[in-house]
């Protein structure tokens, strides 16, 4: 398995993943997105190759507030139905925290839906701390 820098050749198959979970993407949407993010220092989007097909990726932004140091959230974790339970959520997410510590962040952080209850044992099941459940609101802007 490689973990490495996702590049625009992917956006075929992060859209395809982004779709499993329900967060409908085509890959011009992705290879859009890709482009917003590559100006920006203070994020990065890793993915997990296996046998030369993506299996996973891993989105992370580094942002401090008035209130806390810098620090760094999982902004996405997905991984293919067909590699789930092989180890690569947690190699993707152990790239994440190298890229948190590269940047000098004082600690890593993932929202979780609650409705993913396998997903948070899997973040208990590597160290997360559940600290707060929370209200999301939105405004189209």
């Amino acid at each position: 398995m490689n973990i490495r820098p996702a590049a625009e050749s992917d956006a075929v198959a992060i859209a395809d993943l982004c779709n499993q979970l329900g967060y409908l993407s085509t890959p011009e949407d992705v290879t859009r997105r890709l482009r917003q993010m590559q100006g920006f220092d203070h994020n990065a989007l890793f993915v997990a190759e296996v046998d030369g097909r993506v299996a996973g990726w891993i989105h992370v932004i580094a942002f401090s507030l008035p209130e806390m140091d810098l620090h760094t959230e999982i902004g996405g974790l997905v991984v293919d139905e067909a590699y789930r339970s092989r180890g690569v959520g947690h190699l993707l997410v152990a790239r994440a925290e190298a890229w948190a510590r590269e940047h000098e962040c004082s600690e890593i952080r993932v929202r979780c839906n609650v409705i993913r209850t396998w997903a948070h044992n899997f973040y208990e099941c590597i160290g997360y701390e559940n600290i707060k459940s929370q209200h999301t609101f939105r405004k189209q802007l």
